[in-house]
């Protein structure tokens, strides 16, 4: 790939001078992570990651040479918050899961959560599996953490399928995400899926495995 023409004016940086500059990084960062959100990996766009955050073009490609290398520092920013933010650890599931999807839910309304999105949506593809799978797979292995917690406590009959009762939850959730959260409704819809799950409905048949879906559960995905 040629490296990017010179503009014949170079764009203002708002006074941040040098590409190594901490504030530059900071500004292309923020950039990124909204193209990112606006047009998920497929179509983003180092351009226009560099018009909104006012610098040369040749600034980015000096520190980023290619798209996968920006992105990959999004992620790696989008990935701090959830090693500083461990999920609800109550000693009680239900307390553990209506606290993990407020969180989520609240997280879901941020630009993080919506670039967060669009990489899920594209995970299939090698690019973003190699930049996005070993957080995504922590992420999901610690949601059904809770609910293994909550089998080996007593509070679930063994064998209950872990993704499988998140899904359930996440499905309801979801159904109400474009409103307002509502903390009574989702208890309730928390209740419900574990009075199912207490009834032994989601205990695994004997020999069989669920295969569980990646889901950072709290981007609308993290959380």
């Amino acid at each position: 790939m040629s490296r990017p023409k010179e503009h014949s004016r170079p764009r203002r940086t708002k006074g941040v001078l040098g590409g190594r500059s901490d504030d530059v990084v900071r500004q292309v960062l923020d950039a990124g992570m909204v193209e990112l959100a606006r047009s998920g990996y497929a179509g983003f766009r180092m351009d226009e990651v560099a018009a909104r955050a006012e610098v040369n073009r040749t600034t980015i490609y000096r520190r980023w040479p290619n798209r996968g290398a920006l992105v990959a520092a999004v992620v790696d920013r989008l990935r701090t918050p959830l090693r500083r933010n461990p999920l609800p650890d109550t000693g009680e599931l239900e307390r553990d899961l209506v606290e993990a999807f407020a969180r989520r839910w609240k997280y879901g309304r941020r630009v993080e959560a919506r670039a967060w999105a669009r990489l899920l949506d594209e995970r299939y593809t090698p690019e973003v599996a190699a930049i996005v799978g070993d957080t995504v797979d922590a992420r999901s292995a610690a949601w059904r953490h809770m609910v293994t917690r909550s089998i080996e406590r007593g509070e679930l009959p063994a064998g209950t399928d872990e993704q499988l009762l998140l899904d359930f939850i996440h499905a309801i959730a979801d159904s109400r995400r474009a409103q307002p959260l509502d903390a009574v409704w989702l208890s309730v819809a928390v209740r419900t899926v574990l009075a199912g799950a207490r009834a032994g409905t989601l205990v695994r048949a004997r020999g069989k495995r669920t295969v569980a879906r990646p889901r950072l559960g709290g981007a609308p995905r993290p959380g």
